[in-house]
């Protein structure tokens, strides 16, 4: 079993603008999430409690409750007398978890083709044109922006479930995922065509796909990271 010694510097990096900080549990929830969704924690890697908390500069209560949430998530295993470890993930895990956000969000996206107004399409074409200009630092800022037009057509349930799926994410997925952003232009540019079309089921595909692939390069980052390496 693999030791944690050191985390690195908390949040450096790691949030969109729709990420505010919630109570402490769910900072250390999201931090420990990404640490091992973008590879950095490996399976078989104990949680140090200790390193966690003063990397966060939390109590140990806090601490707990996140694991016990992360434990839920299937991402920690919670061993009696042994503590946290990160969960045996495989390659499926992670696609599954990508699909299941793209039939919430493939829902978003049929609703967002039958009720876009024409000012609501060109303010997703201008961002998605801001995109494809490449200009912009924040890739990551741009795609939450995109897809936040989209998601905010579903009733407020479903919407409630994408916010909790896109948590669920590495946050910084344009910065640690090479090449990515230019998958992502070609996904978008085909989301936003099926929207203006008024085709829902295609904009239901298109965005399904979008996420299936990103679980895809998900992957391969972490094949990349040497997560499965023994």
């Amino acid at each position: 079993m693999t030791e944690l010694a050191v985390f690195p510097d908390p949040y450096q990096g790691t949030r969109p603008p729709n990420r505010r900080r919630g109570g402490l549990a769910d900072d250390v929830v999201l931090y420990v999430r990404e640490q091992i969704l973008t590879g950095a924690l490996k399976p078989g890697t104990k949680i140090d409690q200790e390193a966690l908390a003063a990397a966060l500069d939390v109590s140990r209560s806090p601490i707990r409750e996140a694991l016990v949430i992360l434990g839920q998530e299937g991402l920690l295993d919670l061993i009696p007398r042994r503590g946290a470890v990160v969960a045996d993930l495989t390659p499926e895990d992670i696609v599954d978890h990508y699909e299941l956000f793209g039939v919430v969000a493939g829902r978003a996206g049929a609703i967002a083709a039958s009720t876009l107004d024409e000012d609501e399409i060109e303010q997703l074409r201008a961002i998605h044109d801001r995109f494809v200009d490449g200009t912009d630092d924040d890739l990551s800022a741009l795609n939450w922006a995109f897809h936040r037009i989209i998601n905010r057509t579903a009733p407020r349930r479903t919407r409630w479930l994408l916010r909790l799926l896109e948590r669920s994410v590495p946050a910084d997925y344009y910065e640690f995922t090479d090449g990515w952003n230019a998958q992502a232009v070609g996904h978008h540019a085909a989301i936003l065509e099926a929207i203006v079309d008024r085709d829902a089921d295609e904009a239901r595909r298109r965005m399904e796909h979008h996420l299936h692939e990103s679980g895809v390069a998900a992957v391969a980052h972490l094949e990349r990271q040497g997560f499965w390496e023994d």
